[in-house]
């Protein structure tokens, strides 16, 4: 008999929980957190200005290389979401067949689903099931209802929070304060520690971002962004992460690849597509149509 995904593998939630640390870790280089307050002392009249750190204007030709939604002016979007449900149980089936006329597939596609995106966080989705009093579903198809309702909700909110660092232009700092950053000929590497939580960003010579690793409460998270140039710069369309739970034995890592495909609405730049795979666990491949964007007022 297959195995009913009443919820997503557990790997996949670990996966997921991982990667919204290491979208926190992100948002956490707060630079004035780590600017120590001096001791008061006498002042002369006139003080000299400090010299500009050089690394500030480094940072911002950096930030400008990346497509920015801030810069865009997006503040969210909403859209009809579709799961490929047969990807879903065959991932949750190891071998098994699983056929298109499925009956939990045909009526999982009877559920409406929408994302209301927001760009500074509190994302959710409409969940609306199917209903009729004359005829109620069974407890099976209640269950699997409810426990896909959890594991869809936590994919996407998993997504929004580890994707819109990438792609609103936090990912790269405004300012150099705080920061421990260092330059050679062929990589440029910036660092930061605040309390728990540790974040190494590694960028090429020619300042594209290639590693995001963060450890955070003893787990280790390691990210390996790409992007796809645009007329606006370089926009993020996919991760490998590779994921180390706190306390767990290296053997017990785990890793994730995600590619995101995206649309053009109103002159703004959002998903169409999240393919999201966590190797040897499960796959939600989502797919984004009938959207609409919020555009930050004027």
């Amino acid at each position: 008999m297959n195995r009913l995904p009443f919820a997503p593998p557990p790997q996949l939630l670990i996966a997921l929980v991982a990667i919204c640390l290491a979208a926190s870790a992100a948002a956490a280089q707060d630079p004035a957190a780590s600017q120590a307050t001096p001791a008061a002392a006498p002042q002369p009249a006139q003080q000299a200005q400090p010299a500009p750190n050089p690394d500030n204007a480094w940072l911002a030709n950096a930030n400008q290389l990346y497509y920015s939604s801030t810069r865009a002016g997006l503040s969210g979007f909403d859209c009809t979401i579709h799961p490929d449900w047969r990807t879903v149980f065959a991932g949750a089936n190891k071998g098994e067949t699983i056929a298109e006329d499925d009956p939990r597939i045909a009526l999982l596609k009877t559920v409406n689903i929408t994302l209301h995106a927001r760009m500074k966080g509190g994302s959710t989705i409409d969940w609306v099931a199917p209903s009729s009093p004359d005829k109620p579903l069974d407890k099976s198809s209640t269950d699997l209802l409810d426990g896909m309702h959890q594991g869809i909700q936590q994919v996407l909110q998993g997504f929004m929070q580890f994707w819109t660092p990438f792609v609103d232009g936090s990912a790269v700092p405004d300012s150099a304060a705080g920061l421990e950053i260092t330059h050679t000929p062929t990589v440029h590497t910036i660092h930061v520690k605040q309390g728990d939580t540790e974040v190494t960003e590694i960028m090429s010579k020619d300042l594209v971002l290639e590693q995001f690793n963060v450890t955070v409460n003893g787990a280790s998270i390691k990210l390996a962004p790409a992007y796809k140039p645009t007329a606006q710069g370089l926009l993020v369309n996919g991760f490998v992460a590779h994921i180390l739970p706190a306390g767990a034995a290296p053997s017990q890592a785990q890793d994730m690849t995600v590619g995101i495909e995206y649309q053009a609405l109103g002159g703004l730049t959002i998903p169409s597509q999240v393919n999201i795979d966590v190797v040897g666990s499960g796959t939600f491949n989502l797919a984004f149509d009938a959207c609409a964007t919020n555009p930050k007022p004027n």
